[in-house]
């Protein structure tokens, strides 16, 4: 039986690995160029893999709906994206988690789920762990980065992304794994493609349509770095209530840390290990609730 808190986290350590991808590669490609690349890639992987399972297409009324929600994730995308660039990865990640503080809340409003109080006890201390881990700034941030306005991309990228993921849910009882990820990355790069297509007449022609022959590997590797988390994040929320894998979230911090360390030469205090602690209990406070909840045990017989 697969796990959706292992899956959740296998993405979550995905998306901060394509983080930093996306830090390092934007060092020498335009932001806008990256973008739809990763998302061309991505479609192609996809594509593949929807083909390979002989599905017929979804139908019109799901690619209608998809399409709102790709055009949601556009903006969580490049707004993220954005703001990596001008702050450092641990701090545009922290700043990312106000997503899953946001999302039981999204979850109501949009799919009427019950926030149960453990999910927004965990959320909180999630929240507070965070705040923690980056009450001391590590080294490495841009220094040309405009920070006021890097943090505002952060939160609109993290109140878009909450939504995203919210009505992902809407569909994961009538569409497939396959075409989920069809549609996670096809549309965005429809997207993002005439995006490109558009500043190369405004702007600079043909210019910004082309990769540097030395980032073409990565944004390859982005492309299915990005397939892959929507196809993990597919499964586990089919499985699972958004209230109860969003404070899973919160485990990019510690992972982002180390790819901060190692490739950008950011240095966080001791805070962050104090903060890590606090995050990952509460997700295995989660856990255990999921647990009990599914086989009507008493939390006390964990005890016994």
């Amino acid at each position: 039986m697969r796990s959706p808190f292992l899956l959740v986290t296998l993405a979550v350590m995905l998306g901060c690995i394509l983080d930093a991808l996306v830090k390092y590669v934007t060092l020498e490609t335009a932001l806008l160029t990256m973008t739809a690349w990763r998302f061309i890639f991505g479609s192609m992987i996809a594509g593949t893999v929807f083909k390979l399972s002989r599905q017929p297409l979804p139908s019109l009324r799901a690619w209608r709906f998809h399409m709102m929600r790709a055009a949601i994730q556009t903006v969580a995308v490049l707004s993220f994206f954005w703001a990596l660039t001008q702050l450092g990865l641990a701090e545009a990640t922290v700043l990312g988690f106000t997503g899953a503080l946001m999302m039981p809340w999204v979850a109501k409003v949009i799919l009427g789920e019950k926030v149960a109080p453990l999910a927004i006890l965990a959320g909180l201390l999630g929240f507070a762990g965070a705040a923690i881990a980056v009450s001391a700034a590590p080294d490495g941030a841009p220094a040309d980065g405009n920070r006021v306005l890097g943090s505002l991309a952060a939160l609109l990228a993290a109140l878009t992304y909450a939504v995203a993921v919210v009505l992902l849910r809407l569909r994961t009882r009538s569409d497939t794994t396959e075409a989920l990820a069809l549609f996670n990355n096809t549309l965005p790069a429809g997207i993002f493609t005439v995006a490109l297509g558009a500043s190369a007449i405004i702007g600079q022609p043909l210019a910004p349509l082309l990769l540097p022959a030395s980032a073409l590997p990565y944004v390859i590797a982005l492309g299915f770095v990005g397939f892959s988390i929507w196809w993990f994040m597919s499964l586990a929320y089919r499985d699972a209530e958004a209230q109860h894998l969003a404070p899973f979230e919160y485990l990019a911090l510690p992972m982002s840390a180390g790819l901060g360390y190692v490739f950008f030469s950011e240095v966080p205090g001791w805070q962050l290990y104090i903060g890590a602690l606090i995050i990952i209990g509460a997700c295995l406070a989660v856990v255990f609730q999921g647990y009990f909840s599914k086989t009507k045990r008493p939390v006390s017989d964990i005890l016994t």
